[in-house]
């Protein structure tokens, strides 16, 4: 039997469609894979406030798998105190265990809460093909090579370059104009 929704008053559709509608969505009762396991964050909040010697002793073997010697360095990093300690230790990351890259670790991070946000690389500026070819023969050098002469040349000593070739100001414009 089909119901006919043509044929039915306004609220006879809202009680048969209303009958119809999706049930709520089951509960979960409880955890029951057990405490979560920790994450890079929750190494490096250990690092800087905790700092106990024993806690690799303490970690599961899903704890130890989200230790990464490299990332750590990586985070503790963008604390600018520290840039320079991070650097001579990390050359011996690859080699350390983690046990005892954690024990360096928290005899080099002072204790505090503290918030470093993630410096992220500049977008590098894309220069035009025909400029790059342009430098290239003019300079006889390599792109490599070209792409570090425009990031220390200026726009005016750029232009001049440019010019030399007998191109018009709205020509060179569109040359040195940066691609995103």
């Amino acid at each position: 039997m089909f119901l006919n929704l043509r044929e039915m008053s306004g609220w006879q559709k809202i009680i048969v469609l209303g009958t119809n509608m999706a049930k709520p969505k089951k509960v979960k009762e409880g955890n029951t894979l057990g405490p979560k396991a920790k994450g890079l964050f929750d190494h490096i909040n250990h690092i800087r406030e905790r700092q106990d010697p024993k806690y690799f002793d303490t970690l599961t073997d899903a704890d130890k798998k989200s230790w990464s010697n490299y990332m750590v360095c990586r985070f503790l990093s963008m604390q600018p105190e520290l840039i320079e300690y991070i650097n001579d230790i990390q050359k011996y990351a690859a080699m350390l265990e983690p046990k005892y890259f954690y024990r360096i670790l928290i005899t080099l991070v002072p204790i505090g809460r503290a918030f470093y946000p993630y410096i992220k690389n500049k977008s590098e500026i894309k220069w035009t093909n025909e400029l790059m070819v342009l430098l290239r023969n003019h300079y006889q050098e390599s792109e490599r090579n070209v792409i570090e002469y425009l990031n220390l040349l200026t726009t005016e000593e750029l232009r001049d370059v440019v010019g030399r070739y007998g191109f018009t100001e709205k020509e060179i414009e569109k040359l040195i104009g940066h691609e995103k």
